[in-house]
């Protein structure tokens, strides 16, 4: 397997954060989509909150790299996920995704509500062809629970539908508009409410194979047809937030499961790692204790066999109240039963949590690329694996370095899958992939659903775009 570079995009400053989506053009081809700013990303948590020192841009760019245009958003755009999430999605059927993101037009107050919209950008051009209120259902709760944004798409019965909501751990609204922006349905979960909150990552998809996508709103599943529950994991017991949400498919039995890492909700007799089936049954549970703060599913065993990470955040406060990461604790599962598992590369001082699954060869397999960034937990060594490439023995198929921007089937027209890096210093985005991969059937029947493809087009929503969440499921 020969990793290469098979695209590069200069952004021109020096790279804090970066978010990406793909974005069609109609008959003019594919365009992406970059969110970036100079300074790193900020979140709305009372202990992580810092003022900005730069401000967000969106730039489109061609495949070949070359710049259409660029937009400052300005000081009143807090550069933050939760504050400013995006999303690229045609809803009025022309073939042009058009651009859908969380603007805030008064310049005077970058926590504004009043201020804040749904905005609307055609992408051929860079202008704004649309503006509607946010909602500010939240307005009522504390900072860090008012500012969780999600924007999101999907279809019922082939027609596009896009869905906006707000909150995470408390009050939580959800809002569906049709094609011509007439709100479709508009719910409120309350605090109180029985069953799950919001998990940080939103996967939309056609979960009962009937036509209409679904969003896991956490362990909820809500259509997005009519914004009716059909079913919600745990609902008489877990009332809490899970940090990670993953559907797939088992290829033994045909059905579909959801692997859950819960977050919040912390009660004694209540484990942390679910697996439910497609009914949302409880299958096997594990870890009695803790805050579960990443997950992934990969086919690293032989026959395919797939194997669950979990990984416990450990916190703590040092000095002046700063918050600082503890090394994890990391838990490797057979998926499908919860009997512990191992990778037979990993050793002492190896942690299953840097590491990013990706189907590079298309064989069927996951390579991982050994995260290279400031939330890695293994030290830089001479040794150290950090910013390479290895297969699912160990072997070293090369070194990509970079901080992750997105991962998984990047451009549909290369075999395999790929992971876009951003270079700080450097000022660019590359993307990396393995363009004479040859895609097995296993790697197909992955990819026969649109979940990937579309699923693509939501990276710019919460967690959906790091650690190969998103990308690993199915």
């Amino acid at each position: 397997m020969e990793l290469k570079c098979i695209a590069e995009f200069d952004l021109g400053i020096t790279l804090g954060q970066v978010r990406s989506v793909p974005v069609s053009l109609g008959d003019k081809g594919e365009a992406v989509l970059f969110c970036y700013s100079s300074h790193p990303g900020i979140d709305p948590w009372e202990e992580a909150f810092n003022f900005p020192t730069d401000t967000l841009k969106f730039a489109l760019f061609t495949r070949g790299g070359e710049r259409l245009w660029t937009r400052d958003l300005g000081g009143s755009v807090i550069p933050g996920i939760w504050f400013t999430p995006f999303l690229s999605f045609d809803l009025d059927g022309d073939n042009v995704d058009e651009i859908w993101f969380v603007n805030n037009l008064n310049n005077e107050a970058p926590f504004s509500l009043n201020g804040r919209v749904l905005e609307r950008i055609d992408p051929l051009t860079g202008e704004t062809t649309g503006r509607r209120p946010w909602p500010k259902g939240t307005a009522h709760e504390s900072m860090s629970h008012v500012y969780r944004f999600f924007i999101a798409g999907g279809y019922v019965h082939g027609q596009p539908v896009l869905l906006t909501c707000q909150g995470t751990y408390g009050d939580m609204f959800l809002q569906c508009y049709n094609p011509g922006m007439e709100q479709r349905w508009s719910i409120k979960i309350a605090a109180g409410d029985p069953g799950a909150r919001s998990s940080h990552v939103c996967p939309v998809i056609d979960f009962n194979d009937d036509g209409i996508d679904e969003i896991f709103w956490g362990e909820r599943l809500i259509s997005l047809d009519d914004g009716h529950e059909v079913f919600c994991c745990d609902r008489e017991k877990f009332r809490g937030h899970s940090d990670i949400i993953i559907p797939f498919r088992n290829a033994a039995d045909g059905r579909m499961y959801i692997y859950s890492c819960r977050e919040g909700h912390d009660v004694p007799g209540e484990d942390r790692v679910w697996l439910y089936d497609d009914k949302g049954e409880p299958v096997w549970h594990a870890v009695d204790k803790g805050h579960m703060h990443f997950g992934w599913i990969a086919n690293s065993g032989e026959n395919y066999r797939k194997i669950a990470m979990a990984m416990r955040l450990n916190r703590v406060v040092v000095e002046n109240g700063l918050m600082r990461e503890a090394e994890p604790d990391v838990f490797l599962f057979d998926a499908m039963t919860g009997e512990p598992a191992e990778l037979p590369f990993c050793g002492e001082g190896d942690l299953a949590s840097d590491l990013i699954p990706l189907d590079f060869d298309g064989d069927g397999y996951h390579e991982f690329f050994v995260k290279n960034d400031e939330r890695s937990t293994n030290p830089i060594t001479e040794n150290s694996k950090r910013g390479r490439v290895i297969d699912r023995f160990g072997n070293d198929c090369g070194y990509i370095g970079g901080k992750q921007v997105r991962s998984g089937k990047i451009f549909q027209d290369i075999p395999g899958d790929q992971i876009m890096q951003f270079y700080p210093k450097e000022r660019v985005v590359r993307v990396w992939g393995c363009p004479d991969a040859v895609e097995s059937d296993v790697y197909k029947a992955r990819h026969a659903s649109p979940f990937h493809e579309r699923n693509q087009h939501m990276m710019g929503t919460g967690y959906n775009h790091i650690n190969g969440v998103i990308s690993c499921a199915m």
